[in-house]
């Protein structure tokens, strides 16, 4: 993966100590997301076995009131059954909110009941059946059912659309941003190493040419002080010279007079 970060960065120390810590919260913020995201997972195969569940029974709850519909239909034909469900003058009323599951905003929702008493269903006593009561009973079980199915449905979307999130993140982090950060890293401190390299060698050839340069002045000022020594040497002997040349001229001169 081509990485182009380090192009528009400042090889400098600094910047390798703020790409250290970027990397840190990018490794601690990978960590808490999954933490996060096999939180939610747990949750989430739960609330699918209870909801494998719930639609176990909602859809055997289905078939009862089916069965008990066609029971019906050929004892009372299915002009009065039509009848009998639209005497209910009231139906279940549905309220959709939100509350939290685990730190996540789930909808939640709030119905009035589907059950109602032989006297709340629109239709007296005499000209129905016992099977009548039956039915009616078994669909409003569906019905509570159902919104609990829905209820419980719309909660395992919203966490799956959360989960996928977090996987998309977990993903950027891992496959991008923290391999970005790396090469970034490495890139930086590859370049420090080598200017610290070249620094330490021009340290170095510095060091060897002052020394160089320190021999040489020793050498010359050694040079210069044999050369006055020896000046100085020649004066003393030409002056003992001239010292003796005229001693001897004044024996001379004693001897001729």
């Amino acid at each position: 993966m081509p990485n182009r970060r380090h192009r528009r960065t400042a090889p400098t120390n600094r910047e390798l100590l703020s790409v250290t810590d970027e990397l840190a919260l990018a490794r601690k913020g990978k960590h808490i997301l999954e933490r996060r995201r096999d939180g939610l997972i747990f949750v989430l195969l739960d609330l699918l076995d209870r909801w494998t569940e719930l639609r176990r029974e909602t859809d055997e709850a289905f078939r009862d009131a089916a069965e008990l519909h066609v029971q019906g239909a050929e004892r009372e034909g299915e002009i009065a059954l039509r009848a009998l469900s639209e005497a209910r003058d009231s139906h279940t009323e549905l309220i959709v909110s939100e509350t939290k599951l685990v730190g996540l905003t789930v909808p939640f929702f709030m119905s009035t009941s589907a059950r109602r008493s032989l006297d709340g269903r629109g239709y007296g006593v005499l000209g129905t059946s016992a099977l009548d009561d039956e039915l009616v009973g078994s669909y409003e079980s569906v019905v509570e059912d159902v919104v609990r199915l829905a209820e419980m449905r719309a909660v395992l979307l919203r966490l799956l659309a959360e989960i996928r999130r977090l996987r998309l993140r977990v993903n950027y982090l891992t496959q991008r941003l923290i391999p970005e950060l790396e090469v970034e890293k490495r890139y930086i401190r590859r370049y420090l190493d080598e200017r610290e390299q070249e620094e330490r060698f021009r340290q170095f050839r510095t060091k060897r040419r002052n020394e160089r340069r320190e021999a040489e002045r020793r050498e010359a000022e050694r040079q210069e002080n044999e050369y006055r020594e020896a000046e100085q040497r020649e004066a003393e002997r030409r002056e003992a010279e001239r010292g003796a040349e005229t001693r001897r001229r004044d024996e001379r001169g004693r001897d001729d007079d």
